[in-house]
């Protein structure tokens, strides 16, 4: 396979210059781009350049309205709610970003809520900056319906991520990022694209009969992770991005790996909180708990792997594909 190295600058302009040439905004492709670098910097391709043809296709077919401005329609001491007006919720969250640390800093919690949305990439990118910040936060992003609930036989949940992010003394913030499915459903869309098999447990078949096969595991439903447990994390995410903030469930949004259907109207929560309001100690306290939990092993703090990632990739580029390119420049022709 032939491959490019690319810088991280590169990136993002590569990925701003295809945005821009399929009728996003500077406002909203200048976020996205940064998203997208960051993607690859931590090593998560299948939502960096490997999810840029979904962003392209539904910005030619109005999927994503690419010259959308995000407003804020409520907010309170400690609240806003903000509309994205169909364009991308990176551009949304950052409109409020810095009102979402004042309120959450001043406050001792802070929320954002964040409706006609669509999807959120990496939740691990808005706590991390979040983190760098000083607040540990929470985020619930909901999706287009994939996964069957527990004891279901056809998609009615979204992948439906959640993350959690903290600050540290001296090191990378802590960055938890799933989903509530057994794997993200790029990496099924991947294993079909590839012609391989997936592992027993990720999915069931259009007659709700568990398979090992990517395109009968797209024909039918992905699995929640865990059971039961997953599925009502799952139920959690639907309410906290979806029906909480005004927008879809996930059984109502249009397809997100489609161009049918119109905008998905998803959405987005972010809880903030100031730990300093609720503790004198918490970053000393949180070191002292890592130092007790990795003596003597092997364990590796969420969040270290992406940073050690982000590291190399800053000195020494990253490796794409030449065929991704390829689309990529075919898309935005």
């Amino acid at each position: 396979m032939t491959t490019v190295r690319l810088t991280l600058q590169q990136i993002h302009d590569l990925s701003y210059d295809a945005l821009r040439k399929c009728g996003a905004s500077e406002l909203q492709a200048g976020v996205v781009a940064q998203e997208l670098m960051d993607a690859e910097a931590e090593g998560i391709r299948n939502v960096g350049l490997g999810y840029i043809h979904l962003y392209l296709n539904h910005l030619r077919c109005g999927k994503v309205i690419g010259d959308a401005v995000p407003e804020i329609v409520r907010e309170s001491a400690a609240a806003t709610l903000v509309n994205a007006n169909h364009g991308f919720c990176h551009t949304a969250y950052m409109h409020v970003e810095e009102r979402l640390i004042e309120t959450a800093k001043a406050q001792g919690i802070g929320m954002m809520a964040i409706h006609h949305s669509y999807s959120a990439g990496v939740l691990g990118w808005f706590v991390r900056r979040l983190a760098q910040r000083g607040l540990v936060s929470l985020m619930f992003a909901n999706s287009s319906k994939a996964v069957a609930a527990h004891g279901g036989k056809v998609p009615f949940f979204g992948t439906n991520p959640f993350a959690f992010g903290s600050p540290r003394q001296d090191d990378a913030p802590v960055v938890i990022d799933m989903a509530t499915a057994s794997t993200a459903r790029v990496n099924i869309v991947r294993a079909a694209n590839e012609g391989r098999s997936i592992e027993p447990g990720h999915a069931i078949d259009a007659q709700g009969n568990p398979t090992t096969d990517p395109a009968a595991a797209l024909k039918g439903a992905q699995l929640p992770v865990g059971g039961p447990k997953g599925f009502g994390l799952g139920l959690i995410v639907d309410l906290m991005g979806g029906a909480l903030t005004g927008s879809n469930c996930s059984y109502e949004a249009s397809m997100f790996s489609t161009s049918e259907g119109g905008p998905p109207n998803v959405g987005q929560s972010i809880i903030a909180f100031n730990p300093d309001f609720y503790s004198d100690d918490y970053l000393a306290h949180l070191e002292t708990m890592f130092t007790a939990m990795t003596e003597d092993n092997d364990v590796r703090i969420p969040g270290a792997r992406r940073h050690s990632l982000r590291e190399k990739h800053e000195a020494e580029g990253v490796e794409v594909p030449q065929a991704l390119l390829d689309k990529i420049a075919e898309l935005s022709a």
